[in-house]
């Protein structure tokens, strides 16, 4: 072989070498990215369904009151300050899960397998105080993530389980029906 052939042969496993670093450095790259995702969503979902996410869920399920004036006069945050605290710290964070889940930074499989249907249960019981606060005081927009975690968390539930009609324990019996109408 005459040296401008084996300079030639250099170059090119020179370039070759190149590439080859470069498609690892991408790789790697979307690996640490799903790592870091993975890793978010744990911590969501570990903070939603630890002993105290729980308690704080039923605490939240088991409010009760007639309307919008009603729900403002026992549980708004200028009167109740540890309800506010316990309301806002759920729905905030179902509200980053389902942004997440929309952008898809997680599969919702993952999601509805580690209990992300509680987000149908929350949306259902305030669906209609978020409503109203929304016009008040929050904008359009506040918790619309939150909004679509809960609607995608009741499709897979009436997906896997079609005669579902409700968590009677809290609802009526038509109660997520009537919340989710299509």
């Amino acid at each position: 072989m005459d040296l401008l052939t084996l300079q030639t042969i250099s170059v090119i496993i020179a370039a070759i070498s190149v590439v080859i670093y470069i498609i690892n450095l991408f790789l790697a790259s979307r690996r640490e990215e799903r790592n870091k995702r993975i890793t978010l969503s744990n911590n969501i979902l570990q903070s939603l369904f630890s002993e105290e996410g729980a308690k704080r869920f039923a605490e939240l399920m088991n409010t009760n009151w007639i309307d919008f004036n009603d729900y403002q006069k026992k549980y708004d945050s200028s009167v109740n300050v540890d309800h506010f605290a316990k309301r806002y710290s759920l729905i905030i964070n179902l509200d980053l899960l389902g942004y997440l889940l929309r952008n898809k930074l997680v599969e919702p499989e993952i999601i509805y397998n580690s209990g992300g249907f509680i987000s149908a249960w929350m949306w259902v019981k305030f669906k209609s105080v978020i409503e109203e606060y929304r016009k008040i005081a929050y904008g359009h927009d506040a918790f619309r993530e939150f909004e679509y975690l809960a609607n995608e968390m009741w499709r897979m539930k009436k997906e896997r389980d079609p005669t579902f009609l409700t968590d009677q324990t809290y609802f009526p019996s038509d109660a997520f029906e009537k919340t989710f109408k299509r």
